[in-house]
């Protein structure tokens, strides 16, 4: 038995086998595999100088900047696998123009062989590429607060006066403008200071200098400012042809801006200044807005200017606005008659009523109605019966007077005459008195006639008896 057993190589060799199988078995049960997600591997950019940088761009990859895999293997290794068991990189050289996108490679460092299996699942990152500028801007001094009453700064020197900036397009086509804080509140002397240098948007934002694409020149400067006395004198707009502006047409206002105005210059020259800058504007034949633009320096006396800070030019515009008309019908209850005749009745031509058109603005036209409008007739100089035409007289109501240009139709008036008539009746009365008082008489003498003759008639046959 003994000698079957060490002699049988075959059963050995299946019995090992056996033992292996047994034991992987084991092995699955007891420590099967994983499935997982290893995340946040960073990624490395490779040919960065060649490709962006010695072409004058610049780069930002956009969204998530480290990628993923998914890694299949033994539960008891799972917490050994991390990140950095990955590499991870992007070649500059491939960014893809259409999309701008670069394919992600990932490889495999360390803990290989308790890796089983991986699958890459951040295929490419987007990379947004663009170029790289450099401009210089004035260092504008922004002032915080104001000086003390009468005081203002008549030189502001900024040293450096300019910085140069470099920074990607998008940044540099929000950049407006460099300005520096300087608070002057109160101050009645010259202000020396230092400050940094900001990067400000159109809005007055600031520009995020926490990119690091984002480099100036200098990033602080040194401010002097020279204080001054000033004076505020009023901005006085006299106005000519606001009654001859082209015909349709009607001057409304006028609005001035800055209405006042800080200048600075010697005592001396400050106490002889006139409190007042006139500008004289004519508007005969504006059919539309004029706009005037003066130039305060161009008008203050030799020695004076305009306070730094206060805006050099004075913007007026002179509102003209388009006339629209408004018909109204009046009719003949409406209209009051003067300066009638006792002997004469009067009439209205066919349409018994009077037109009346109101020219003004269409906003104002929309407020009035027929009761706002008085309408007389004078018919004093009609002196015999006929037919005339008549100028009405419009009144409107005060409220509305200064409003409108009113005019009216002239009014056809048809008079007769009243004594006319009044002869005619008394004629016709008379003549059929007349023939009521002969119809009467000749009644009267037939009856009589017929008497008589009766009686004569009596006395013959009386006689013959």
């Amino acid at each position: 038995m003994k000698k079957k057993l060490t002699n049988n190589w075959l059963l050995k060799i299946i019995s090992a086998i056996g033992a292996v199988l047994l034991w992987m078995v084991v092995i699955n049960i007891d420590n099967p595999t994983d499935t997982f997600t290893v995340s946040g591997i960073p990624v490395t950019v490779l040919n960065e100088q060649s490709a962006i940088t010695d072409n004058n761009l610049t780069y930002e990859l956009m969204g998530d900047q480290t990628v993923s895999v998914e890694v299949t293997a033994r539960r008891t290794d799972r917490r050994k696998i991390s990140a950095d068991d990955f590499e991870a990189a992007i070649d500059m050289n491939e960014i893809y123009g259409a999309t701008g996108s670069v394919a992600v490679k990932i490889t495999v460092v360390n803990n290989k062989s308790l890796i089983r299996s991986w699958t890459q699942i951040t295929r490419s990152i987007k990379v947004n590429v663009e170029e790289m500028q450099t401009k210089e801007f004035k260092i504008q001094v922004i002032q915080n607060g104001e000086p003390a009453d009468s005081y203002a700064f008549s030189e502001i020197a900024v040293s450096p006066s300019t910085v140069r900036v470099t920074a990607p397009k998008s940044v540099m086509d929000s950049i407006d403008h460099a300005g520096i804080n300087v608070d002057v509140s109160g101050a009645a002397d010259d202000v020396r200071t230092a400050g940094a240098v900001r990067l400000l948007k159109a809005n007055g934002q600031e520009i995020d200098m926490s990119d690091e694409r984002i480099s100036m020149s200098a990033a602080e400067a040194e401010v002097v400012m020279t204080a001054v006395k000033t004076n505020q004198i009023s901005v006085d707009v006299k106005v000519t042809g606001q009654n001859e502006v082209a015909e349709g047409y009607k001057y409304i206002n006028f609005k001035c801006d800055p209405q006042t105005i800080s200048v600075t210059g010697a005592k001396s020259l400050i106490a002889e200044l006139d409190n007042i800058l006139e500008v004289t504007v004519d508007l005969t034949g504006a059919d539309k807005d004029v706009v005037k633009t003066v130039k305060v320096s161009d008008l203050l006396p030799e020695g004076l200017k305009v306070a730094d800070g206060q805006p050099d030019t004075i913007n007026i515009v002179f509102q003209i606005e388009k006339l629209t008309q408004k018909s109204f019908r009046i009719s003949k209850n409406q209209i009051s008659m003067t300066g009638a005749s006792p002997d004469l009745g009067y009439r209205l031509g066919n349409e018994d009523a009077v037109t009346v058109v109101l020219t003004g603005l269409s906003e104002d036209l929309e407020k009035v109605n027929n009761s706002d409008l008085f309408v007389t007739l004078d018919v004093s100089s009609i002196e015999s019966p006929g037919t005339y035409e008549l100028e009405p007289q419009v009144e409107i109501t005060d409220e509305y007077k200064s409003y409108f240009t009113v005019t009216a139709a002239r009014v056809e008036v048809t008079a007769t005459s009243l004594t006319t008539d009044t002869e005619s009746s008394q004629e016709s009365q008379t003549e059929t008195s007349s023939e009521a008082s002969e119809s009467v008489n000749g009644t009267e003498s037939t009856e009589t006639t017929g008497t008589t003759g009766t009686s004569a008639s009596s006395g013959s046959s009386e006689q013959t008896r």
